[in-house]
């Protein structure tokens, strides 16, 4: 076999690092073994992978170059290949989209979506007769980030009737045209307490008097008014087309023609049976005129035509009826829980879309809008969503639940059972999901939870997160830290990737009062992954007033057994790195086999033998848990062997220790 050589890596890296050491890094994570190539193949997946789709206007360029290019790139031409495709590719590469570890994110949601498919319970929407005939068992779901990332799974590419969860976006239309306070003279901003088709229009205003205007644009009298203030002046099919632009707008669609989203698909038979059956909102629309706040266009009553006759021609208020159609016809728009997943992450992504990065909702706009989605946005359930999910929300009788994580991600949920406030059952229980499984409530950051992920961040990092800091600051003996820790309910009894507590690493050090600190907090002494006990880490390193404290307590302390072929054999140095917890993350992405988490960390600067507190590095944790893969990564891309941790094992002594066979023979080869 050949050898690769730190020192041969190390050569190639500043090589490329003095032509430009950003793209340096970046290039050298993806190198192929023993050379200084990358796989085009291999650049592909690791775009895909991060949740990008080759679809997306932003790397069109950039996957013609790549498909021109052939199957090897050499440095300088990757440089011109990234840089025709903007920033995104960059972050992609280094692990920094919306969702950095997409991957397992993915994964998560794939587990969560197989348990909820299983629920069969509520009713199909009943009142308007096409709602009636769909198919119950379809079940959709999307995230789009706003970085664009995209997840989908089960039936995200069908199309569903949107219904009331137009209703935000009417808002925001409206608000575009008007501003936030013309719109206001004509709809409220409370929420109301009242069913979503409810008749009464009058809202209270803070002096307890009554305006004669709907309580908010997420209830149908709210919703109709909101049409009704969209160009009034314009005709019908001038209107909707308008609408079905903006919409299309949201989800990435373009005029010119550049990209193949389509616009919304109209259903004109939803639409028809929408007036046919829909009295309640008909007898709405009346009493909007009847307040005067309806936009129209004052009428003068015409001579008799039938002087002559006992009858007189019955007159309609076209500004009524124009509200109306225009509402029944907005309802009515079908879209796929994709794109409604991609309108939601504009409104996530302050009204830039992230697919097309164009900016079809000013800031306040969306500002504006969030506020009361969350308050209102969920029907007579709104109070309790928001309480347990904490994100504006919209549902609709299609079956159909947007949410909105601002900065992060919009999310799309279909499935067409309803439960009896009119949402939909599995959509509310996707939601619920996804909220206990990721820190992504509203007020999630007034806790501490160390049991949910945050997936704005790698789940390497997030572990090294959770045990990091508190190990740092043990060794350290800084009480401060960990003061602040226990006031934060942090747990000072995790351990790291060895099951090293912080306890382990104040009693190596000699940490005399962070060790009574850390046992009056309550925190026990455990093993590590060798067997071994604190105790042992001060005895051995003769830290005599450590050991006495660990004496006081009633407990069989047992050694460690670690494995050293060779004490006096060949020894390299680990590498120093001054951001600790970025140490800590690339061990435990050795640790879970995680290559492309290893990868980023590598493309962004951290040395491939970046040691920890103990001196262990990757190597050690990938060769020790048996992970063949990232063994061979970090070998051929330079990580020495023989580096050793504080009790003088290398690499290869952990592969012998902990038996694992394919690991210790790929390494023995390198002896």
């Amino acid at each position: 076999m050949k050898t690769v050589s730190y020192t041969n890596k190390k050569s190639l890296l500043d090589k490329l690092k003095a032509k430009s050491k950003r793209e340096a890094n970046i290039f050298f994570s993806l190198c192929e073994k023993d050379s200084e190539i990358i796989s085009t193949r291999r650049f592909k997946d690791v775009l895909l992978n991060s949740g990008l789709k080759a679809k997306d206007k932003r790397l069109y360029n950039l996957f013609q170059n790549l498909d021109a290019h052939g199957d090897r790139i050499v440095f300088e031409d990757f440089i011109n290949i990234i840089r025709s495709s903007e920033l995104i590719v960059e972050k992609a590469l280094r692990g920094e989209l919306s969702i950095p570890d997409f991957s397992y994110f993915a994964k998560n949601l794939d587990n969560m979506f197989d348990e909820v498919k299983k629920i069969k319970s509520g009713e199909l929407a009943s009142y308007i007769p096409p709602l009636a005939n769909v198919d119950p068992d379809q079940f959709g779901v999307a995230i789009v980030t706003t970085d664009g990332q995209i997840y989908q799974r089960g039936d995200s590419e069908v199309d569903f009737s949107i219904q009331s969860m137009c209703k935000p976006f009417n808002y925001c239309f409206a608000m575009e045209k008007l501003g936030l306070e013309k719109v206001h003279q004509h709809v409220g901003q409370e929420p109301s307490g009242r069913q979503f088709d409810d008749l009464t229009l009058l809202a209270k205003t803070a002096v307890g008097q009554l305006n004669r205007i709907p309580f908010n644009p997420m209830v149908n009298a709210g919703a109709i008014m909101t049409a009704g203030l969209i160009s009034p002046e314009d005709s019908h099919s001038q209107r909707l087309r308008y609408i079905r632009q903006q919409f299309g707008r949201l989800i990435g669609w373009s005029p010119k023609g550049e990209f193949s989203t389509e616009l919304p698909r109209f259903n004109k038979d939803m639409a028809r049976q929408e007036n046919f059956t829909g009295y309640n909102n008909i007898a709405m629309g009346y009493l909007l005129m009847a307040t005067g706040n309806l936009p129209h266009t004052k009428t003068k009553l015409h001579n008799d035509i039938h002087p002559d006759q006992d009858e007189f021609d019955f007159y309609s208020e076209p500004a009524v009826t124009e509200a109306l159609k225009l509402y029944f016809s907005i309802c009515s728009l079908e879209m796929t829980s994709v794109n409604f997943a991609t309108a939601a992450a504009t409104l996530a992504n302050s009204g830039v879309c992230p697919i097309s990065q164009d900016r079809v909702l000013s800031q306040k706009t969306v500002r504006n809008c969030l506020p009361v989605l969350q308050t209102s946005g969920m029907y007579n359930a709104s109070g309790t969503f928001f309480q347990q999910v904490g994100l504006p929300a919209k549902s609709g009788v299609g079956g159909g639940v947007i949410l909105i994580v601002p900065r992060l991600m919009g999310i799309c949920i279909f499935s067409p059972r309803l439960d009896k406030q009119g949402n939909s059952v599995r959509g509310i229980e996707m939601a619920k999901k996804i909220t206990s499984k990721y820190l992504v409530h509203t007020f999630d950051g007034t806790m501490t939870d160390t049991d949910r992920l945050d997936p704005k961040i790698p789940i390497s990092k997030w572990r090294a997160n959770s045990c990091g800091e508190a190990i740092w600051a043990a060794s350290n003996g800084n009480i401060r830290t960990l003061e602040r820790l226990v006031s934060e309910q942090r747990d000072l009894q995790i351990g790291d990737y060895d099951m090293r507590t912080p306890l382990h690493l104040a009693s190596a050090e000699g940490q005399l009062e962070a060790v009574k600190f850390l046992l009056k907090q309550g925190v026990k002494p455990i093993p590590d992954r060798w067997g071994g006990y604190g105790y042992f880490d001060a005895k051995n390193n003769n830290h005599k007033d450590i050991v006495k404290e660990y004496e006081k307590l009633d407990i069989n302390y047992t050694q460690a057994s670690h494995l050293v072929e060779d004490p006096n054999g060949k020894t390299d140095k680990m590498a120093i790195y001054d951001d600790e917890l970025a140490v800590i993350e690339l061990l435990f992405a050795a640790f879970e086999n995680n290559v492309e988490g290893i990868r980023t960390l590598i493309a962004k600067g951290v040395p491939v033998h970046a040691g920890d507190y103990d001196s262990r590095t990757a190597l050690h944790l990938a060769a020790a848990e048996g992970c063949l893969e990232v063994v061979e990564y970090l070998v051929t891309h330079g990580h020495p062997l023989f580096v050793r941790d504080r009790w003088g094992a290398t690499p290869l002594d952990e592969a012998k220790r902990e038996k694992r066979k394919s690991v210790y023979n790929y390494l023995k080869e390198f002896r």
